[in-house]
This record gives structure tokens, C-alpha cells and sequence, in this order.
């Protein structure tokens, strides 16, 4: 539990439907980059960056999603445009104005959903390995994909979740996988509310690139979500694209300062990727 806990600082902001948990680093007055985790994880997954990203410049918030971390669930399973408007309510309830929105995975999605929602909150958008399922592939994972979990007096659900962990992700070692099996307990046993939202969700790939918001493709090359760069690409054709060598998934935690070095190049870029 202490990876979960981590070494950031942290505190709660209240919101309509209770309250979201959240860390933090950085001057009060630096730009902000606010964070939205992939699920059915949390604002651990970048602890170990906070710092190096405040030493660059930036005032930090990673948020834990609604229902997700120590953050409260929403009264009822939310859609992707409703976890957009949440994750505003949760900026506003800190007292941030314009960003920059960083987003991975499902917080990837929900990330550009806020994007579109009110671009003029956004200096700079960052997906961190975006989904972009096509029709037949969403309605197939809807059906198929994280089924759950039962707990069990034996503990064997245990075993099932620490299977899914290593299946997905097979380089953890073991207290990252501690941490990730404590963050599917802290969810439940349906842990894959927030995929299928994803899975309900057709992203406007158009309007996106419309609202004019600077977006920046930014993920390890061993990333899972990986395999979407070329549909990614061909969709966002004015998003750069910046990989960070052997990163998986979790580049934030592996290679902190090489993700803090690439990130922080992109939001300190000029309209047209010239750093200033």
C-alpha cells in the first residue's frame, strides 16, 4: 500500500457527488497540468513524476476519476461526456482556470471529451496512448471485456485479479502489482464501469482538431494502446507525435524523468512546436 499511498502531496476537493482525491506538486503559480489516470487505476500511476514535473516548471494535479482511487463514485455509472463535466466540476472545486490536460487511456478519452466540452480551458491537450475503437471492436469488448470479479471467503478472487494484472502487464514487479491489485479492491468488484463508457463513446475526432486546442501524442512505445498510433495519427493529423523508448504503459513510473523531459518540452513549445 505505500506505492499507493505514495510520496506526493495529497487532499480531497469536494464535489457535487462527495468528494475526489487527489495529489499535487509544483509552485501555486506555475501553469497547471491536470492529469487524468487510465482505470481502472489512479493518481498513483504518476507519483513518481510529480516532482520531476514540478522541477520543470509546472504546478501539478493528478486526479483519481469518480469512483476510482480514493475518489467517490457518481451516483450511477457515468457516460464519457459526464465524466468530462465532472472532471471540470473537480477543477473548478481546486480553483483551476485554463490547463494543460493530460490524459491516458480512458482518461485519454475523457480528457479530449472535456476538450471539446470547453476548449477554452485548454492551453494544451496531451493523449497518452488514445482508443480509438472502431464500431465493431467497442460493441465486442462492451460484451466481453473485464468481466469482474466475486469475492470469495477463500481469497481466490485475489488470484484472479493478480492473473488479469500480469496478463496485461507482464514486466511489473511485484509491489507494482500489489498496488494495482489494491486499486481494483478499492473499485469493486465491477471495476470496468468507466470502459464501457468508453466502449458507448464515439470520440469526434473532427471537432476535436476543430476546436483548435494544440495536441500533442505522447506514450511509451511498448504502450498497450500503441497499436492505435496510425488510426490516432490519420485522425489527428496535426498532433505531433513523441515515444519514449522501451516505456510501457507506465513510463511515468519507470522512466520518470525521461517522461517529465518529453512532456514538459511539448507544453513549454510555442503554437508551432518551437520551444520558448
Amino acid at each position: 500500500m505505500t506505492r499507493a499511498r505514495g510520496a506526493g502531496r495529497r487532499g480531497y476537493a469536494d464535489v457535487p457527488w462527495g468528494q475526489v482525491h487527489y495529489r499535487t506538486a509544483g509552485d501555486q503559480d506555475a501553469p497547471v497540468l491536470l492529469i487524468v489516470h487510465q482505470s481502472p487505476l489512479s493518481s498513483a500511476t504518476y507519483d513518481s513524476v510529480l516532482t520531476p514535473l514540478a522541477d520543470r516548471g509546472l504546478r501539478v494535479v493528478a486526479l483519481d476519476t469518480p469512483g476510482f482511487g480514493l475518489s467517490d463514485p457518481p451516483p450511477r455509472p457515468w457516460s464519457i461526456p459526464e465524466y468530462a463535466a465532472g472532471l471540470w466540476q473537480a477543477a473548478d472545486a481546486l480553483g483551476l482556470g485554463r490547463v494543460h490536460l493530460l490524459g491516458q487511456h480512458t482518461g485519454a478519452v475523457v480528457a479530449a471529451e472535456a476538450t471539446l466540452r470547453d476548449p477554452d480551458r485548454v492551453h494544451r491537450l496531451v493523449l497518452q496512448g488514445l482508443p480509438l475503437y472502431d464500431a465493431a471492436e467497442r460493441q465486442e469488448k462492451k460484451t466481453s471485456y473485464a468481466p469482474g470479479y466475486r469475492p470469495d471467503r477463500d481469497g481466490s478472487h485475489l488470484r484472479v485479479i493478480w492473473e488479469r494484472v500480469y496478463g496485461l502487464y507482464p514486466r511489473l514487479t511485484p509491489p507494482e502489482a500489489d498496488r494495482q491489485v489494491a486499486e481494483y479492491l478499492l473499485t469493486g468488484p465491477d471495476y470496468a464501469t468507466a470502459y464501457r463508457a468508453v466502449f458507448d463513446h464515439a470520440l469526434d475526432t473532427d471537432a476535436l482538431t476543430a476546436t483548435g486546442v494544440p495536441t500533442v501524442l505522447l506514450h511509451g512505445d511498448a504502450d498497450l494502446v500503441h497499436r492505435f498510433t496510425p488510426v490516432v495519427r490519420a485522425a489527428l493529423p496535426n498532433a505531433p507525435l513523441v515515444t519514449i523508448p522501451d516505456g510501457t504503459d507506465f513510463v511515468a513510473d519507470e522512466q520518470p524523468e525521461a517522461f517529465a523531459d518529453a512532456l514538459a518540452a511539448q507544453l513549454h513549445a510555442g503554437p508551432a512546436g518551437v520551444a520558448r
